[in-house]
């Protein structure tokens, strides 16, 4: 009869420890690859902060709390000499399909408004050059689009003195971007006075954009500039 009681005990005891042990194990997540030095051009765009699960993003490099912007707007219609366009870098390390993409921005408070508010925008994707370390303009986007208006745009934070606004575009078609390619996004803002529009600074990127000029005396000059800009990818269905 003792021996009968203290095997029941024991197992209850076992029990307890078992539901114990599996209530104290944390929910994990699948660690994504590290992203490569900012010194290695020919490497690959860091690959998504979020787990595409998280509320479908798929890739975003956050404005940075310290704020900032980096021009990308034109004078519509024809351009001037104080235009400036830039293109991030993203890749993933498994095939992705991108639905929407996100961005944040807003006016250069040092130029008192001398654009006016955007009128329109064009979001493009190329791919890159062979090297990988710039994007190929010389050929057309992969995909190119207007959005035809400001892209929603609605008041966010206050970010180093800066008003921001958070923006949002749907593509018309999803695009399927191929597992370890280098692609380029471009966000660009069209302004009818002389352009003051930038995408908020960023974190979370490879520390650099691709940048060009407007037409000037020396003609379009295109260089790779420090700085991560700030959007977001989102899977469909989200």
């Amino acid at each position: 009869m003792i021996s009968t009681i203290l095997r029941t005990v024991g197992a209850l005891a076992l029990a307890c420890a078992l539901v114990s042990c599996v209530g104290a194990v944390p929910a994990t997540r699948v660690p994504l690859p590290a992203s490569p030095s900012p010194a290695d051009a020919s490497a690959p765009a860091p690959t998504a902060a979020l787990s595409p699960a998280v509320n479908g993003v798929i890739y975003t490099q956050p404005p940075r709390s310290s704020g900032g912007l980096i021009q990308s707007s034109l004078r519509d219609p024809d351009g001037s000499a104080t235009d400036w366009s830039i293109w991030e870098s993203f890749a993933f390390d498994q095939t992705q399909t991108i639905a929407e993409v996100l961005w944040r921005g807003g006016y250069d408070p040092a130029k008192s408004g001398s654009g006016g508010p955007v009128q329109n925008f064009t979001v493009d994707i190329f791919p890159s050059i062979p090297a990988g370390s710039e994007p190929a303009i010389a050929g057309a986007p992969l995909v190119h689009y207007e959005v035809g208006g400001n892209a929603g745009e609605t008041p966010a934070e206050m970010l180093g003195g800066a008003q921001t606004y958070d923006y949002h575009f749907t593509l018309p078609a999803p695009f399927q971007a191929a597992a370890g390619t280098r692609y380029w996004i471009q966000i660009e803002a069209f302004q009818s006075g002389a352009p003051d529009w930038g995408l908020s600074a960023a974190s979370g990127g490879d520390g650099s954009h691709f940048g060009g000029s407007g037409p000037s005396g020396e003609g379009y000059m295109f260089r790779s500039a420090p700085g991560d800009a700030a959007f977001t990818l989102v899977a469909p269905g989200s």
